[in-house]
């Protein structure tokens, strides 16, 4: 199967002479889950699911606590996770220094292998359609970002797709409802960008 791709034209500001630059994005027509994973590695080797699932829990466990040690790590085969970090930088006039305001991690890194990202050049490419999934139902919409905000005080992008298993476009137009009914409010801009219920809302 073809690597599918749409091409994308650069949002310009209105009044602006600069030429609309355009690129290619791939297509994302679903999620592959933990459970799908591990059955597929268990056809490659002779675990079992659950002792797949085990690997993978503990391997997330190991990846925490390393990258809290300032350490980052490398798997073979795979690449490199390392912390992307944010702040804010102030001057403090009493000790003539530059310090931090609220330091926190932004985001965990992947920097893949090279010959990761090389044997895709093997595969073949498409563009390909960019069509909408079913229509969402409000009723698992609820009950999935009750459940959400019932552990976590935010919400990403990411994480939005990867429990309601969306697509690009209709994770965007779900945010927009969401954030345009009063039910959800943005915080932050670009990667560091978060969404928070309102009073009310998913209880």
């Amino acid at each position: 199967m073809a690597i599918q791709y749409r091409i994308q034209l650069t949002p310009t500001p209105k009044g602006s002479k600069k030429q609309q630059r355009a690129h290619i994005r791939p297509v994302t027509t679903g999620i592959t889950g933990t459970y799908q994973v591990c059955e597929q590695i268990s056809y490659k080797c002779t675990l079992t699911n659950p002792d797949i699932v085990a690997v993978l829990t503990a391997l997330s466990e190991v990846l925490r606590s390393e990258l809290a040690q300032n350490h980052s790590v490398h798997l073979d085969g795979l690449g490199t996770f390392s912390l992307s970090l944010k702040g804010e930088v102030v001057k403090d006039e009493s000790r003539k220094r530059l310090q931090v305001k609220d330091p926190h991690v932004r985001s965990v890194l992947f920097n893949p292998e090279r010959h990761l990202v090389d044997s895709f050049s093997r595969e073949p490419f498409a563009e390909g359609l960019y069509l909408p999934n079913k229509p969402i139902d409000d009723a698992f919409v609820q009950e999935k970002l009750t459940e959400h905000f019932s552990q976590y005080s935010t919400l990403r992008y990411s994480e939005l797709r990867h429990l309601l298993v969306l697509n690009e476009y209709d994770t965007r137009n779900l945010l927009k409802r969401l954030v345009e009914n009063g039910s959800l409010k943005r915080e932050g801009k670009g990667g560091a960008t978060v969404y928070v219920p309102t009073p009310g809302h998913f209880k």
